[in-house]
């Protein structure tokens, strides 16, 4: 709980962008700007300076150069949309995509997480121990889809989960504090399914669309990677209703201009699609700390807080 008496939820991310695609609307209903009961804290990982610039007269070295910068302002623009007033990054370096050069990169998000894992969640630890989050939520083990540095964040968030709270582990690094609950936001088989059919009824492609012209044998390996990205829908245990924040995160999800096209999926679905579709963000609970088995299906991620 923060020192105002708020109810705090930490989420913990690897790039500037993800934690507004996958959870900007919860941020919103949260934040501080729209509730006094309840706080945010965003945490990335790296600045996301190996990200693609998809704006193409900006597709320049130069802007490469600085991309990080770039997506640092793009970030402080999207929280100041979603009314998030606290976000931090790790100072990790981008990884790349699967197998890019920049996974072996010793400043790494990914090698750091993988050689010295402690010494890569005690930059977490020491925030966790500061702010003093009720809530964490990070990404499945499969990182949502794949990315080495989602997995080093999942896999950092829930090291931290377990040894924050432990006053034996790294004394130096701030009095101990555990949280009380650990989400992982998932899309579930049916959200997946509803949005691809919406999609290509209007001949949209997105990333769930089929690669056109593919091998037999990398078809087989995409549908495996297309289904590691959802979950059976019996694993969602809480669902956070967005219908109000959709605007906002419209306006955060535009923010970050060099990752994100206009023409997106993200950006081409309206409000009232977004309506028809449920507006909800999706979470699995995947540990917690109360003193009893919290009711489920949840609407809210400090259930059994309050």
């Amino acid at each position: 709980m923060d020192p105002h008496g708020r109810l705090l939820l930490m989420a913990v991310h690897a790039h500037p962008d993800d934690e507004t695609i996958s959870m900007g609307g919860t941020l919103a209903t949260y934040a501080a700007a729209h509730s006094s009961s309840t706080d945010t804290y965003v945490v990335t990982g790296t600045r996301g300076e190996l990200g693609e610039i998809v704006i193409p007269e900006r597709d320049t070295p130069e802007e490469h150069a600085t991309l990080g910068e770039a997506r640092m302002g793009e970030i402080a623009a999207a929280m100041a949309a979603l009314g998030v007033t606290h976000f931090e990054n790790l100072g990790f370096r981008d990884s790349g995509m699967v197998g890019d050069a920049g996974n072996d990169d010793p400043r790494s998000y990914h090698q750091h997480s993988t050689t010295d894992l402690d010494g890569t969640v005690e930059r977490l630890v020491r925030i966790i121990r500061t702010v003093h989050p009720d809530v964490l939520a990070t990404y499945d083990e499969f990182g949502g889809y794949g990315h080495p540095d989602h997995i080093a964040a999942a896999r950092v968030t829930r090291r931290a989960w377990e040894v924050a709270g432990d006053p034996t582990w790294r004394p130096e690094a701030g009095s101990a504090w555990s949280p009380k609950k650990l989400y992982e936001v998932r899309t579930p088989d049916s959200q997946r399914d509803k949005v691809l059919k919406l999609l290509e009824s209007r001949g949209i492609d997105s990333w769930w669309s089929e690669p056109k012209d593919a091998t037999p044998e990398d078809l087989e390996k995409w549908r495996a990677w297309r289904a590691a990205m959802a979950c059976p829908d019996a694993l969602i245990t809480t669902r956070i209703d967005i219908s109000t924040k959709l605007a906002a995160k419209r306006r955060a999800i535009q923010a970050h201009a060099t990752q994100i096209k206009h023409d997106s999926p993200l950006l081409l679905l309206s409000d009232q699609d977004m309506l028809d579709l449920g507006a909800m963000e999706q979470y699995r609970l995947i540990a917690h700390r109360l003193d009893h088995e919290p009711a489920q299906p949840e609407s809210d991620l400090f259930a059994g807080l309050r």
